[in-house]
């Protein structure tokens, strides 16, 4: 079968150089060729004449030729999105979150998706991407780090928008340690577990807070002890632990503690620090010295230097401050030559959490040393009774060493590394261990304990949380009279008539982040539509007339009455002279001058010709200063002239009544209740092409419609929203399980409502492959969503019981 090529030039149609596009003719061109036709300089529009009919036809905004298109070059099957991409823009500026955009961009690679990782069954349970690259079922290890409070009130943060508010509220110090922790597991793979990121268990609806999770892939256990002169073996495993201890110390971190938890075996053998043990480790010690009796390290299976645990008794001993970055390594070394013996021989350290065990005793201080000098000491004499070969003179000396009470006294890890490697000799080696261990000793000093972290939710009087933020969560009530928009009476008097409702609204924290949401009262039906122009806001409603509210202090300034029936629609035009456009279910239409003072007479009022079966208007729209366009119940649109407010044309094709209009780079947009979206010409109004009649089983009633740049959305009625592009199906979700009324965009942002009383705001993104969409947060309203409007920087929200919410920022 031939390749579709262009009739002018015979190249083949493509994607990107020559995309067929239909001109109003019906026949198909590239691109270039397209570009090349000659204008006619005495039409008021790009036009020209077609190469095959030789009919004048306008040029601009013409669709592609889909069919051609996808028969030219086939269309690639979307992508599976990357599971790993967090990435979280600022919301709108009227949602509270005490984060700014350089926090989102830094640690948003951290936030784990929530879909990724199975609780109940402590694996992964979708495969993650980069930066992660973990297999699906990977089985991982939860260390917990907090919790996140409930949303209160009516405002919810999205998933990943909760967790960077939790990172956001932890200290700095510990913020900061936790990223010096995840990015070392990133950077330096040999030796060190990886650590996935930060995951929050959210599933639960019910629970009041969330748990906060760093997640880690999980490792083999087991005791790496030497049998029958094993004793290389173990050695082996000391190395591969001596280069995860060198990568840590090179990132500004040491453990603090070795034990069995603190280190384990990947999917090869190597032995590998496992910093989820070593924090949890870290726990278990604490919670051992809140404990009166004293700590059993032999029962903990722990190793810890004594500076490192006088220093969380909260002793000031001699030996120092452990986090001191010039003795922050020695802490190490000191329980590496622990774990060196439990390799060689395990019942050799027995004796050391005796001499702990006294460390309650008045006299610790004067005593300890001499008792701590006497065991090591007879620790190396059963080492070397056991390593009684001359080859293993050097590692004996270097443990010793490495047991002295004084860190300075003590060698460095990579020593410790180097001098097991001289044990093999001529046995083969990995030579790029070496050259690896020469790099990180030049930054073998450290200021980060894993073990010192106040990073536990289980530290008594702490939580890492920031003390400038309410970890709680519970917000104060707001008095009567606080804030420049404080209410002087209660709003919901339905008694009061609008024009007394002056500056009387109610003002409400959300999240305690700021952000106040405003109550206007004034109509006594459900708000219809909004629109903003001439300094106003405009809201119309079932009770038959338009409001008027100042948007400088949201104060109600007239009330428009001239429609006989339930006002359907409105909007504002500012090309030119400001007007306010207005039509109601008796097919009537109203136009009013906007400007210093509004008058109760319309400027024009007239009614549409309807079949007499069908009556009322249920949209509006407009181009520039030329036509109004009003979508009827007799399944109509009509154009109307703005200038003589004369009827032009009537355009049919929708099978039930017109819902919703738009107007976007010359082209009209209808959406329908039969479930269709009809693009038509601005410059003659003829049809362009019809969406989605080809799934007829699947049609719902288009409720509302939106255009940007050169992506449209559309809701209805059963809570579906659809994008298209370049008039392609590329997106279909469902955002609620009831009738999606309202819907606006504004660039990157889209805001959605309806009949379960949630406004969702969700972030819209695109790349040259997909549509995407994030959610950012919603919004728990009191009544039905009818329609929304985001105007600089604030979300007007018209209800279904008489009110209008204001959303801006505090």
């Amino acid at each position: 079968m031939e390749v579709p090529e262009c009739p002018v030039c015979l190249q083949p149609y493509d994607t990107t150089l020559a995309v067929p596009r239909v001109l109003a003719c019906g026949h198909t061109f590239c691109d270039p060729c397209i570009a090349s036709l000659p204008l006619r300089p005495s039409l008021p529009v790009a036009a020209a004449r077609c190469p095959i009919c030789s009919q004048i036809v306008p040029l601009s905004s013409l669709p592609k030729n889909l069919d051609l298109l996808r028969f030219a070059s086939p269309a690639k099957p979307n992508p599976k999105p990357d599971s790993s991409s967090t990435n979280l823009r600022i919301p709108p500026e009227f949602l509270p979150v005490s984060f700014p955009q350089s926090f989102v961009s830094e640690w948003s690679p951290f936030v784990l998706p929530r879909s990724s990782i199975s609780y109940s069954k402590c694996s992964i349970s979708s495969q993650l991407g980069p930066p992660w690259f973990c297999d699906e079922g990977r089985k991982v290890s939860f260390f917990k780090i907090g919790v996140s409070p409930k949303d209160p009130g009516s405002f919810r943060l999205s998933y990943s928008a909760r967790v960077m508010d939790f990172l956001s509220k932890l200290r700095d110090e510990t913020r900061t340690r936790l990223g010096f922790l995840i990015k070392a597991s990133w950077r330096h793979r040999r030796g060190i577990s990886r650590i996935l990121g930060v995951w929050m268990d959210s599933d639960r609806e019910e629970e009041e807070a969330s748990s906060v999770f760093l997640v880690s892939e999980r490792l083999q256990r087991g005791i790496m002890a030497a049998e029958n002169g094993e004793q290389l073996g173990a050695l082996i495993a000391g190395m591969e632990l001596c280069e995860g201890l060198m990568g840590l110390h090179s990132n500004g971190i040491t453990c603090g503690c070795l034990g069995d938890l603190c280190f384990g075996f990947d999917e090869f053998g190597h032995c590998v620090v496992d910093l989820d043990g070593v924090l949890k480790t870290g726990e278990r010690i604490q919670k051992g010295l809140r404990m009166k009796k004293g700590l059993d390290l032999d029962e903990l299976g722990v190793f810890v230097a004594p500076e490192v645990l006088n220093q969380m008794s909260d002793r000031n001993c001699s030996s120092g401050d452990a986090s001191d970055g010039s003795i922050a390594c020695a802490v190490d070394v000191w329980s590496l030559s622990c774990t060196l013996i439990m390799f060689l021989g395990g019942s050799l350290l027995e004796g050391y959490s005796s001499l702990l065990l006294r460390v309650t005793d008045d006299d610790f201080v004067q005593l300890f040393v001499s008792w701590y000098e006497a065991w090591s000491e007879q620790v190396s004499s059963k080492l070397k009774a056991l390593l009684h070969e001359k080859k293993y003179e050097a590692l004996l000396g270097m443990i010793k060493l490495c047991l002295s009470f004084h860190p300075e006294d003590r060698p460095r890890v990579s020593d410790v590394w180097h001098c097991i490697k001289d044990l093999f000799n001529g046995l083969h080696v990995d030579d790029q261990a070496s050259s690896y261990t020469e790099i990180l000793v030049a930054k073998d000093k450290s200021s980060h304990c894993l073990v010192l972290w106040e990073l536990f939710v289980g530290s008594e009087g702490d939580t890492g949380l920031s003390s400038a933020q309410d970890s709680s969560g519970i917000l104060e009530a707001v008095s009567a009279n606080e804030g420049l928009l404080a209410s002087k009476r209660n709003c919901n008097d339905e008694h009061l008539p609008p024009e007394n409702v002056n500056g009387e609204h109610l003002v409400e924290r959300l999240h305690g982040g700021g952000a106040k949401s405003i109550r206007l009262c004034g109509h006594n039906d459900s708000v219809t539509g909004l629109a903003i122009g001439g300094g106003f806001l405009f809201s119309s409603s079932f009770d038959k007339t338009i409001n008027v509210w100042s948007l400088q202090d949201f104060s109600h300034v007239q009330t428009l009455r001239a429609h006989a029936h339930r006002v359907m629609a409105i909007l504002v035009v500012e090309n030119g002279e400001p007007l306010c456009i207005s039509g109601d279910s008796g097919s009537g239409i109203c136009i009013w001058r906007i400007g210093t003072s509004l008058t109760q007479e319309p400027l024009k009022k007239w009614y549409e010709h309807n079949d007499w079966r069908y009556s009322g208007i249920h949209a509006l729209a407009v181009s520039g200063t030329e036509y109004l366009y009003s979508g009827s119940g007799d399944k109509s649109i009509k154009a109307w002239s703005l200038q003589d407010h004369s009827l032009l044309c009537t355009m049919n094709g929708h099978k039930s009544t017109v819902s919703a209009l738009a107007v976007a780079g010359g082209i009209l947009y209808s959406g329908s209740w039969d479930g269709t979206i009809r693009l038509w010409w601005i410059t003659d109004h003829s049809p362009l092409i019809t969406l989605g009649e080809d799934a007829p089983e699947n049609l719902n009633a288009v409720l509302s419609l939106c255009v940007h740049c050169n992506i449209l959305t559309s809701s209805y009625e059963n809570g579906n929203l659809k994008i298209w592009r370049n008039e392609t199906l590329v997106k279909t979700m469902q955002i609620q399980n009831g009738s999606l009324f309202a819907l606006d965009i504004d660039t990157k942002w889209l805001f959605t409502g309806g009949w379960n009383k949630i406004i969702d705001i969700q972030e819209l993104s695109e790349n040259d492959l997909e549509v995407d969409i994030k959610p950012v947060a919603s919004i728990n309203c009191d009544s039905v969503i009818t329609c929304l409007l985001h105007w600089h920087g604030k979300l007007f929200v018209g209800l279904g019981n008489k009110e209008i919410k204001v959303y801006c920022a505090g």
